[in-house]
């Protein structure tokens, strides 16, 4: 066996020796030796003293640099926390002003100064779970998804919890890794089948799918197994909104509404987008005459306009205004060829244009399109302007009440009309 060239091994080769002869003639050897030891010792102590010094200073500095923080003064804060770090780099109060430092950053905007902290207290110790979900967060709030997921999945590999498991999950999902995500937060349903955060992360990976009817219910499950869970309600009425039944998403926002106002709000007004726009009312016209049209069949031509209209030819612009029950897109409403003007029809006689009965030769040809249409944003209402022509021999028909006004353009968001609430008679209204 080779001679072995420990410290032990020296040590314990040396003292015997000492001892066995007792001697004067060895007095020397042992005082020589035990000089050097206490020299040893003595240096190593100063050493290990100021080793905790420098520790106590920085934990006094990591206590004022919390202050600041506390106090919300940022700045200052991140500079006592570089001298913790500094007095005692590899500490553990080192690696917590790291992590004090990087939120510091956060709450300045300074996200690229959070990473590099984050990134510096990981080097320190890697095993920091949270500080690897913290940095995956600010990934992901960059919309850098597989930064983050790289972050997530260390994070749960150090520490496989149900949290970090879900956390992955979130990342899969927003990379658009969906089958991943779908496989996390299955994990987390068999883990915590108590908690209802498994079921409400595949309620969403169903979601972003397009798997409406089995996102509904997953969020239900979810709902089921915590009934405040209000965020699950939140995404559930989305789900239904995105799947066309805005009623049972209308009655998801008065489930919020008195728990949790803010997601509340936020449904209401992504319904409200999702609701297709509809012809609502008439209103008052400020261009042209406006067309009577609660005058029925056999109405005379020089009846409706100005006295000009007795003669032979004529022709006057006339008006109908109608409101939105949404803001419309400006160019949509304007352009003519989205509107029609025809004779009504309908299920029964007194829907028809001139109560069905034949049309005599005096009646008046209607133009297709409008001449023009003029909308108001701020009132969401148009006013569409067409001409009637008086016939030759001064005698034409018409019947206002039935004459049917459609409209096929977009709201400002490009939603279709409601199919339902798109035509106008004076007779039936909106329909």
């Amino acid at each position: 066996m080779a001679t072995s060239n420990s410290v032990s091994t020296i040590f314990t080769n040396y003292v015997p020796a000492a001892n066995a002869y007792g001697s004067s003639n060895n007095s020397n050897y042992v005082g020589s030796y035990n000089s050097n030891y206490d020299m040893a010792t003595s240096l190593f102590q100063p050493s290990s003293s100021q080793s905790a010094q420098l520790d106590s200073y920085a934990q006094n500095a990591l206590a004022k640099a919390l202050d600041l923080y506390t106090n919300k003064k940022y700045t200052q804060a991140i500079a006592v926390f570089k001298q913790a770090i500094g007095y005692s780099p590899s500490s553990s109060t080192a690696i917590n002003a790291y992590n004090y430092m990087a939120q510091s950053y956060l709450q300045l905007g300074d996200n690229n100064s959070a990473i590099n902290t984050y990134k510096k207290s990981l080097v320190a110790d890697p095993s920091q779970d949270a500080t690897h979900t913290s940095l995956a967060k600010i990934y992901y709030s960059q919309g850098n998804y597989s930064s983050a997921v790289n972050e997530f999945a260390k994070a749960a590999k150090l520490n496989p919890s149900s949290g970090n498991i879900y956390s992955l999950g979130q990342g899969y999902m927003a990379d658009g890794q969906y089958n991943n995500a779908m496989k996390e937060f299955a994990q987390v349903r068999r883990m915590a089948p108590n908690q209802s955060y498994g079921d409400f992360g595949m309620g969403q990976v169903y979601a972003k799918q397009g798997q409406y009817s089995d996102a509904i219910a997953s969020f239900q499950k979810a709902i089921k197994i915590n009934p405040k869970d209000w965020n699950a309600y939140s995404e559930m009425g989305y789900a239904l909104a995105d799947s066309g039944q805005l009623a049972q998403a209308q009655q998801v926002v008065s489930t919020l509404q008195p728990n949790n106002a803010n997601l509340s709000s936020q449904l209401s007004t992504y319904i409200y987008g999702k609701t297709k726009p509809q012809m609502t009312s008439k209103a008052y016209s400020m261009f042209g005459s406006p067309l009577l049209t609660v005058m029925g069949p056999g109405t005379k031509v020089a009846d409706l306009g100005n006295y000009n209209m007795v003669n032979p030819n004529a022709q006057q612009t006339f008006s109908v205004a109608f409101q939105f029950s949404k803001p419309m897109d400006v160019a949509s409403v304007q352009n003519v060829q989205n509107w029609t003007i025809s004779r009504s029809s309908g299920t029964s006689l007194s829907q028809d244009y001139n109560y069905g009965m034949p049309i005599q030769p005096t009646e008046v040809s209607l133009p297709y399109n409008p001449t023009s249409v003029v909308y108001d944003p701020s009132s969401f209402t148009a006013t569409v302007l067409f001409s009637i022509n008086q016939n030759a021999t001064a005698d034409a028909t018409i019947d206002p009440s039935h004459i049917q006004f459609g409209f096929n353009g977009k709201d400002i968001t490009g939603m279709t009309m409601d199919p339902k609430a798109n035509e106008y008679t004076g007779f039936s209204g909106f329909a």
